[in-house]
């Protein structure tokens, strides 16, 4: 399997990104920074063989076709048959279709084409949940030649400070409305059109988040409640005692993990800033950085995986709709 970063271009001097891809001052348009990425390859059909039963002949796999990349022939992906290539090109045509709309950030390309993807500040969307702590809204576009990720963009919202991402992603997108896809099988122009109306969309519902960030910047949460939420949060099974009994399990059941969260509560990005301790929305931040931040430690392009298409985005989704409950709102 490919290592799951191939290749990228980082723009804004995003220090979070260090370790990846080409990094500059500035920002650059999308076709310039597609090309400079290695994003702008093109992917073909090919039939797929197995080794038959006589004469090590080669047989044609029913029903299924590899992708591959038509300039360096590796296989990114099985299909079914009517499956609709998508290329590159129309990702870079979407991002091209929302300048006047987002600053390019990055542009990266995972697993050996297998997937790519654009980021974008959305424009006119950051503002300070309290003085000192800004968050801004992202688009994060994406497209997949490995057979499971569609075509379409996530819309994240982004703490400034720390490169968290707090939540909007894949999950809570498909519940709220701030994911859009397409599939392979159904792709057309004017479908591509009502996608980029979506920005629109993401613009307008940002004032509502903003409002729930603030809810939780005034709700009190001191350090043995957060202790309590993570139990919970992480759903830590029973575990059996010495004595065959069961007690219910703590988040120190994973002695990894809460030490990550606990350093992450203690001293973690914007923990300094005036009013953030001792607060439901320091707690979110905790696990939005031990989940998706980008500086912390681990691969990049894994924790990117991780934020935007699995893991870490059901955490943070999971944690946000807590919060909101402990804040005494609906999520």
């Amino acid at each position: 399997m490919a290592h799951e970063f191939t290749s990228g271009i980082l723009m804004n001097n995003e220090k979070a990104w260090h370790d990846l891809g080409e990094v500059i001052d500035g920002t650059l348009p999308a076709r310039e920074a597609f090309s400079r990425a290695g994003a702008l390859f093109k992917v073909e059909k090919t039939p797929l063989y197995y080794a038959g039963a006589a004469d090590d002949k080669l047989e044609t796999v029913p029903n299924r076709v590899g992708i591959r990349r038509t300039d360096n022939l590796e296989l990114l992906g099985t299909v079914g048959p009517n499956y609709e290539i998508i290329q590159t090109e129309i990702l870079c045509q979407m991002a091209e279709m929302l300048r006047d709309d987002i600053i390019m950030d990055t542009v990266v390309v995972l697993k050996g084409g297998a997937k790519v993807a654009f980021t974008g500040k959305i424009q006119g969307t950051e503002t300070e949940v309290i003085k000192g702590d800004k968050i801004h809204r992202n688009i994060v576009g994406y497209l997949g030649h490995d057979g499971y990720t569609s075509f379409g963009g996530i819309f994240t919202d982004i703490r400034v400070v720390c490169s968290n991402t707090l939540g909007f992603a894949v999950s809570d997108g498909k519940r709220s409305g701030k994911q859009f896809t397409i599939a392979h099988n159904k792709i057309q122009t004017a479908q591509i059109d009502d996608v980029l109306r979506n920005i629109d969309v993401a613009r307008q519902s940002f004032g509502t988040a903003v409002d729930d960030y603030k809810r939780m910047a005034e709700t009190p949460m001191e350090f043995e409640a957060y202790r309590t939420w993570l139990s919970h949060l992480y759903k830590m099974p029973a575990v059996k005692q010495e004595d065959g009994t069961l007690r219910s399990g703590v988040i120190e059941d994973s002695p990894v993990k809460w030490n990550k969260l606990r350093n992450a509560w203690a001293g973690g990005y914007g923990t300094n800033i005036d009013g953030v301790h001792g607060t439901v929305w320091h707690s979110y931040n905790a696990v939005t950085e031990v989940e998706t931040s980008l500086r912390t430690e681990g691969k990049t392009s894994s924790r990117l995986q991780s934020a935007t298409w699995g893991h870490g985005a059901r955490v943070v989704d999971t944690a946000r709709q807590s919060a909101m409950q402990l804040c005494g709102t609906p999520a």
